[in-house]
């Protein structure tokens, strides 16, 4: 392929994990978190135009479809068990052109605010959607972090920078 794009990433197959139980080939989907940035529209006096300034980011969800009505994956949804802290983590094969092979790994930790049982009829299977309302996540692609993002303490890295020490260090944490 000379002069053209390699085809390194495609996605082969992945698993679901949540809080230590693995649904491997049970999870049909999953919508990984969104990283969309807050952005705040500001023109002040003397400005020709208008700017977006960055505010952080929008809060992240975590979402999977489940064949299995499985009881542990449904009492996770419990809202006065304390299940503030599930990890949750999504791992996935990746290959390509030229032989390549890549493992994704992606961790998160937050609380599952959705379950959705959709419609159940006879020899269908039983679905599960649910979303988790996520505080921290770490995408890994083979042995580099691409991102590591825990609003609950603090941790700001992308691509091995500590882009939040400096913040941290001001506010005395």
């Amino acid at each position: 392929m000379a002069g053209g794009t390699q085809l390194d990433y495609t996605l082969q197959a992945f698993s679901v994990a949540v809080a230590g139980t693995m649904y491997a080939g049970a999870a049909d989907k999953c919508t990984l978190p969104k990283m969309k940035k807050k952005m705040e529209e500001h023109r002040g006096g003397g400005m020709l135009m208008g700017r977006k300034i960055s505010l952080g980011y929008e809060a992240m969800e975590f979402g999977t479809s489940i064949i299995a009505a499985d009881p542990n994956l449904l009492a996770q949804g419990g809202l006065y068990l304390g299940n503030r802290d599930l990890v949750f983590s999504v791992r996935g094969y990746l290959d390509g052109d030229n032989n390549a092979q890549h493992t994704a790994i992606c961790q998160m930790a937050g609380e599952v605010s959705d379950l959705d049982f959709g419609d159940w009829s006879p020899g269908k299977l039983a679905k599960v959607d649910f979303k988790a309302s996520l505080y921290a996540v770490a995408l890994q692609i083979d042995s580099n972090t691409i991102w590591r993002i825990d609003a609950k303490n603090g941790i700001y890295n992308v691509g091995g920078n500590d882009f939040y020490a400096a913040i941290k260090t001001a506010l005395g944490l």
